[in-house]
């Protein structure tokens, strides 16, 4: 953010991308300098009129939020003077109808108000869930051209599904390929844990030490929103003890248990054949070998058939794919469910 950098910032789910880039934003404010950090998801986003209408929504927070309304409505009027406004009849003249109308010219207007913002105020461009738009190639390379415009903007764009961010920026043929530095969140060591865990533990009167804190950390998957939704089970059903492996699986069994309903509907849509594929990869963990014999043994699926449903599965929201291609159930507590089923 300070040096006005160009950063892709991947990992799995729920690793803490976003509540990184936030924080970081945060004490970019703090700092005392006039900011201007605009947050932008793309989470399913099909087209660019969704797209534009993403941006606007997003900005229009930001601008409210980090801006006097003095100088919010001198936005809006400068983009939408600058805009030859030509709606379909009976429409009624606002940002958004004029960002999903117009969508290409909404978006050059407003990433030309970023570049003057950006004379001024530090400004930083974060997007979020951009493999959204790894089919969209002319809104790619609308962005990448805007992009290249913002040089005293920091972009940061983030996602979570690795294969479509690779082929976002590693295809010779696509807009957005050598884009930028890429970092990869990784896990947290537990040596980096411990201390934070007997802080929240705490208010419970629950210590855990190092081997009780690693098992903890590998049956979440060593995904930070899990062990952090785990601990606040056992906070709030555990008091005045040492935790044992035993208590963390019992806390991690009854939690699953308290989902059970909401794993079932998740499972809602899903064929027969499908939900013996999701509930093999949670009984094997991580698969690379999709469709080989492990895989036919476990399900009894021959091993077209296999192929064949791991192309329809493999950007639904239950599996995700890690950095060796390996499917696995990235939720751990949906993974001991689908064991049980």
């Amino acid at each position: 953010m300070e040096r006005q950098g160009r950063l892709v910032l991947y990992s799995i789910r729920r690793m803490g991308k976003t509540s990184l880039v936030h924080v970081c934003s945060q004490k970019r404010g703090e700092v005392g300098q006039r900011v201007f950090h605009l947050y932008i998801d793309l989470n399913e986003t099909t087209s660019l009129e969704e797209v534009a209408q993403r941006f606007h929504t997003h900005s229009e927070l930001a601008f409210k939020k980090q801006f006097p309304v003095q100088k919010v409505k001198s936005v809006f009027n400068d983009i939408l003077s600058r805009l030859k406004v030509n709606l379909p009849g009976g429409v009624e003249l606002s940002m958004e109808n004029i960002a999903f109308h117009q969508p290409e010219a909404y978006l050059l207007q407003l990433f030309q108000k970023l570049g003057e913002i950006s004379e001024k105020n530090e400004t930083v461009l974060i997007v979020d869930e951009f493999q959204a738009i790894a089919e969209l190639r002319k809104v790619q390379a609308l962005l990448r051209r805007e992009f290249q415009q913002l040089s005293q903007t920091a972009v940061i764009l983030m996602g979570s599904n690795q294969r479509l961010l690779y082929k976002i920026f590693n295809d010779k043929k696509l807009p957005f390929f050598s884009f930028g530095e890429e970092m990869e969140l990784q896990p947290i060591s537990v040596e980096d844990y411990l201390p934070y865990l007997n802080e929240r533990f705490a208010t419970a009167h629950v210590i855990i030490q190092k081997n009780e804190a690693e098992y903890m950390l590998d049956l979440m998957n060593n995904i930070p929103n899990y062990i952090n939704e785990l601990g606040a089970w056992i906070v709030e059903n555990f008091s005045n003890l040492e935790l044992t492996k035993g208590h963390v699986a019992s806390a991690f069994e009854s939690a699953v248990e308290s989902k059970r309903g909401r794993y079932s509907s998740a499972l809602y849509g899903y064929s027969h054949l499908e939900k013996v594929f999701v509930k093999a990869i949670a009984t094997r963990g991580p698969v690379k070998r999709y469709s080989g014999g492990e895989m036919q043994n476990e399900t009894g699926l021959p091993a077209s058939e296999l192929a064949r449903i791991k192309k329809t599965l493999e950007d639904c929201p239950l599996l995700s794919l890690d950095t060796e291609n390996r499917l696995f159930i990235i939720d751990p507590f949906l993974r001991k469910f689908l064991e049980t089923m």
